[in-house]
């Protein structure tokens, strides 16, 4: 009874706002204008929301419910009330960022706070509810008869709300459209208004083109990245066939003599194919045909070199970065070895790519902030920790077997980066066959330095715990994965291991949802080295040989200020335990001086 009491509420309150306002054409500035009492402030924070749920007609418990989950949200952002916009764009944003499993809250429990949490804000200000459950125009519901399932339940939402406004098929407008992508984004809490608008666009379209008598109106679909860099066709075939003698003579298979003395590794050699069509695709972007570069050396010219970089220092703010600076360097060899350019113009090369060089010395600023959270013990152990929680997670869950599976696949491949903290590429390509070899009770990693970035192998004994996961998952939820007969330690489609873009997505989503953390593979890594070294400070050649290095100053290079906090309060305690000695001795001499008068 109370539930319909509250539903029957809310729903009034829906109507009661827009029934009041003018939906005209200035209808988008109505959707977000506030709705408050004359002492409420215009720009309202969650203390205000806090306040008008003590003054609002529903009953206690609801009120209680309401409070409880804006409470909860203050207290997961960290934050005062009072300096929390009731904003649902803003506050939108704050949300996303929160891991609910990292602060113990279940599925159902964080989308109960994050309903409620909409229906307080609806307090302060016109609020989209999650269930629109206003009827739909009966000139609406005759177009979407026909409709398929996928189609009508995706605009029925803008249905509603147009119905709403008592639009129909033969009134709506462009205008009306875009009200409804402003709304969701301005007052609405569901997560992702942008691709629930680009999906709606794509249906609206479909609509309009295979509905008849449907409104001929189509909404402008804008792609949802810029596109930089252009496919080799749309450039002429000369400029690619010229490409792949270059890429040939680095990769050392046309036996030429003014090959490089070591070929460059597959990987290099895909590097160095999307460096020069981002070159070419630069030019593009500066007014430069596509059809007029027509080889290596319609690219380089010392002016077309500095046009170049220009155009991706402009991505940059107008300012250096590492990618520039390795391009600039890269394109500067390829004039001197490839175009064989005079020295006096190879100069003038060297001379930008030294400008642009990014010197590096330890950890970038992104990377120590992301491991500043591991100098707190309890987020140490939840790092580690999180294979086996997610595995006690899997045992008590609902989910389908193939969802059990992919994460079962990211407890096992965590597992593995903790132990051995190994490059993306080498993780996704892990052969069960290969790479796995069981002596005994015991479970090595092994990868040939063939298969490794610095050409150093790779052999590990696995911990005990490490290899338990690894076959859980093998022996239990891999089996699921598998569409084809495969040895891939992580599939993917047919026989093919799973990306490595899709593998290390899943990684990084899976550490934030469960930990809070932002770890991609790489920060592994660096975050390996950081619990070691905190741990055993100095001991830089146990870290080169987990890492693989070749050179002990690769490794102190990177990771030497990852110790630096261990250092510091080492510092710190020496300095400390010095001056009590001092005091000790200061007072133990004030003692032990003989008083005047005495003999």
């Amino acid at each position: 009874m109370l539930f319909l009491v509250n539903t029957v509420y809310w729903r009034r309150r829906w109507f009661n706002i827009y029934a009041n306002n003018d939906f005209g054409p200035e209808s988008t500035r109505v959707i977000t204008r506030p709705l408050m009492s004359i002492t409420t402030p215009a720009r309202a924070s969650l203390a205000d929301v806090i306040e008008l749920i003590s003054k609002a007609e529903v009953p206690e418990k609801r009120k209680q419910d309401l409070r409880s989950a804006v409470r909860t949200i203050v207290k997961l952002l960290d934050a005062d009330p009072a300096s929390i916009v009731a904003d649902p764009a803003l506050l939108r944003r704050k949300v996303e960022e929160i891991s609910p499993h990292a602060h113990g809250l279940s599925n159902g429990r964080w989308a109960n706070i994050r309903s409620l949490l909409g229906k307080a804000l609806a307090l302060a200000r016109p609020m989209i509810p999650s269930r629109n459950t206003v009827p739909v125009l009966a000139e609406w519901e005759a177009l979407t008869q026909g409709l398929a399932f996928y189609r009508r339940v995706s605009v029925l939402p803008l249905l509603r709300f147009l119905s709403m406004r008592s639009v129909g098929p033969a009134q709506v407008t462009a205008a009306d459209l875009e009200a409804y992508r402003d709304a969701i984004h301005a007052a609405r809490l569901r997560k992702s208004p942008e691709k629930t608008w680009d999906h709606l666009t794509w249906v609206w379209n479909g609509c309009v083109r295979d509905v008849p008598s449907w409104p001929s109106i189509m909404i402008e679909r804008k792609p949802r990245r810029r596109i930089y860099v252009l496919p080799w066709a749309n450039f002429p075939p000369s400029l690619k066939e010229d490409v792949d003698r270059f890429l040939d003579r680095l990769s050392g298979r046309d036996l030429s003599d003014e090959g490089p003395v070591r070929p460059a590794r597959l990987s290099t050699i895909k590097t160095r194919e999307y460096q020069l069509r981002v070159a070419a695709s630069a030019l593009v972007q500066c007014g430069h045909h596509p059809q007029t570069l027509r080889s290596i050396a319609d690219l380089l010219s010392f002016e077309r070199y500095q046009e170049i970089l220009r155009v991706l220092m402009g991505r940059h703010g107008g300012e250096t970065s590492p990618q520039v600076g390795q391009i600039a360097a890269f394109l500067k060899d390829v004039a001197r070895h490839w175009l064989k350019v005079d020295e006096l113009e190879l100069q003038r090369f060297k001379k930008i790519a030294s400008r642009l060089a990014v010197g590096r010395r330890g950890l970038t600023t992104k990377n120590r902030e992301r491991l500043r959270p591991f100098d707190e013990p309890e987020t140490i152990a939840a790092f580690l920790g999180l294979p086996q929680r997610i595995r006690g997670v899997l045992n008590a869950d609902k989910r389908s077997p193939r969802r059990k599976a992919i994460l079962a696949q990211m407890a096992a491949a965590i597992a593995l980066l903790q132990a051995a903290p190994i490059r993306l590429r080498n993780l996704t390509d892990l052969d069960v066959v290969k790479n796995l070899i069981g002596r005994g009770r015991r479970l090595y990693l092994v990868i040939p330095e063939a298969d490794t970035k610095n050409r150093e192998p790779i052999d590990f004994e696995l911990p005990a715990e490490t290899a338990e996961i690894l076959s859980w998952y093998v022996r239990e939820h891999r089996p699921v994965l598998l569409k084809q007969p495969t040895d891939a330690l992580f599939p993917g489609a047919g026989t093919k291991a799973k990306s490595s873009g899709a593998l290390a997505t899943q990684i990084s989503k899976t550490m934030l949802k469960f930990t809070g953390l932002k770890v991609n593979v790489h920060l592994f890594r660096h975050a390996g080295g950081k619990i070691f070294l905190d741990a055993r400070p100095g001991q830089y050649e146990v870290m080169r040989r987990v890492l693989s290095h070749r050179s002990i100053t690769t490794t102190t290079s990177f990771y030497a200020g990852a110790e630096t906090r261990a250092a510091g309060q080492h510092f710190a305690a020496v300095i400390a335990e010095r001056r009590r000695a001092l005091e000790r001795d200061a007072r133990s001499n004030r003692s032990n001086k003989p008083s005047k008068g005495s003999s």
